[in-house]
């Protein structure tokens, strides 16, 4: 196998990296247009009505959208190989050994397996995001119909999660520190009143981190978005503390409700709690409805 030098490495990463910029600007220029098309798709909803050709505009657009981002998440993963084999060229080079083609082979092996890792956790954000977008829209058919887990609404003391579903639990990280996280039921004891979860973040481990959590430290998530139209009291008020899934990572973390959902499709905006800001919150980021919950404070403290 002929092992690549440095310098040739780096113009194919500049090469990357100029692609990326082409499509950044190409993506741009597309999404400019889905904009500008909802603003006729809105004008023509005040009229009631919505013409097939707007509605297969849209369509196409949407699609050249996903296409565009699919080719420059192909030519990141390609420069982000590139970086790790320049870096591993040149620390071999420091310690003054020559790269084997053994040596290569294992360096690729590990490129595949962070790869791999990425990718992994790319499909995990995006699942989570698909699912919160899927949760059905509450509709309501009765007076006496139960709205537990709907929005903001709370499971009675009554109710355990089944096995599969998801919870945030409040856990103990390795570093002694308590965690809100994204979890999934693996079962419950009646007896103990006692669930054991699995951490939903893979990332780093062969198999799920298992932990035995009271019932009193696992909050369900909603079953059921509400329309704010329709069910304005089963959403959070401006202001109120919560606690939210932080953006692209797999924790919840404390924060104020900057603004509700405008409709049942929409999503919260929350300040979270950030002591590098003066304010004390971070600027306001969108949340789904199903990862917004009550504020529980942690009643275990550890002595350090």
């Amino acid at each position: 196998m002929t092992v690549p030098s440095v310098p040739q490495l780096l113009r194919e990463l500049h090469q990357l990296v100029r692609q990326i910029n082409e499509e950044a600007v190409q993506s741009q220029h597309n999404l400019s247009n889905i904009s500008k098309t909802h603003d006729r798709v809105q004008q023509e909803m005040r009229n009631h009505s919505l013409s097939p050709y707007f509605r297969s505009k849209l369509r196409s657009l949407y699609n050249t959208a996903a296409e565009d981002t699919k080719r420059t998440l192909d030519l990141t993963i390609q420069s982000l190989d590139k970086i790790t084999e320049v870096k591993a060229l040149r620390s071999n080079k420091r310690v003054g050994r020559t790269l084997t083609s053994t040596s290569f082979a294992a360096e690729q092996e590990m490129q595949q397996s962070v790869r791999k890792a990425a990718m992994r956790r790319g499909v995990l954000m995006s699942l989570l995001q698909q699912t919160a977008k899927e949760l059905p829209v509450f509709e309501k058919t009765s007076s006496k119909q139960s709205q537990s887990l709907v929005g903001s609404h709370s499971a009675g003391n009554n109710y355990h999660a089944k096995p599969g579903d998801q919870v945030a639990a409040l856990v103990e990280t390795s570093e002694g520190e308590e965690q809100w996280i994204l979890a999934e039921v693996a079962s419950y004891s009646v007896t103990t009143s006692t669930y054991v979860i699995e951490d939903v973040d893979e990332e780093g481990k062969s198999v799920r981190d298992r932990h035995s959590v009271s019932k009193t430290h696992v909050t369900p998530l909603p079953k059921y978005k509400a329309d704010p139209a329709v069910m304005p009291g089963a959403l959070f008020p401006v202001g109120q503390k919560v606690m939210a899934l932080y953006p692209q990572t797999t924790c919840f973390y404390p924060g104020l409700v900057d603004a509700r959902p405008a409709h049942a499709e929409a999503e919260y905006l929350i300040s979270f709690e950030d002591t590098s800001y003066v304010e004390g919150y971070s600027p306001a980021l969108e949340v789904p409805q199903r990862y917004v919950l009550v504020w529980k404070e942690p009643k275990r403290r550890h002595k350090h």
